[in-house]
């Protein structure tokens, strides 16, 4: 390496740094302001708030402002089904699911969202079986459309 190449690549390493200041001084900013934005509106719905206690309050003097609720905990999750369960609820709302219907169409008739293993082990027994067949295979966004034979969806216990 000569020093030229040398003061070149030196050079070099020393621009990409400066860029590398400037992208990480561009994210801080643009951090600050998305910060400032917050603090605004939320310094605007307490204003509001304040406003329409004092307007709505009786008597014409200022009610106090209101005193702030502790968030909510979260719901707790739903209980997750196991396999047979899902199993049995899929066949047991079988009558009640269209000609022609998608995944989306099971959980609506079930009326909570099932294991996707369990629920596709479910479908691809009921296809097996002869209960149903695939109408038209899923890919990307496109759900998989499966329509009922008239077959039994209950198997004969051997």
């Amino acid at each position: 390496m000569t020093r030229d190449e040398y003061e070149r690549r030196k050079g070099r390493l020393a621009e990409q740094l400066r860029a590398g200041i400037e992208l990480l001084e561009s994210a801080y900013r643009a951090q600050v302001r998305a910060l400032d934005l917050v603090w605004m509106v939320q310094a605007e719905e307490e204003g509001t708030a304040e406003r329409e206690t004092t307007l709505f309050s009786s008597g014409g003097a200022a009610a106090p402002a209101p005193a702030r609720q502790a968030p909510l905990p979260p719901p707790d999750p739903p209980r997750r089904r196991r396999a047979p369960e899902v199993d049995a609820d899929v066949r047991a709302a079988f009558a009640r699911l269209p000609e022609t219907f998608t995944r989306r169409d099971v959980c609506e008739a079930l009326s909570y969202e099932p294991d996707r293993g369990a629920l596709y082990r479910t479908l691809q027994d009921l296809t097996r079986t002869g209960a149903l067949r695939i109408e038209s295979l899923g890919g990307g966004q496109r759900a998989t459309a499966y329509r009922k034979t008239g077959a039994d969806p209950w198997p004969a216990h051997e």
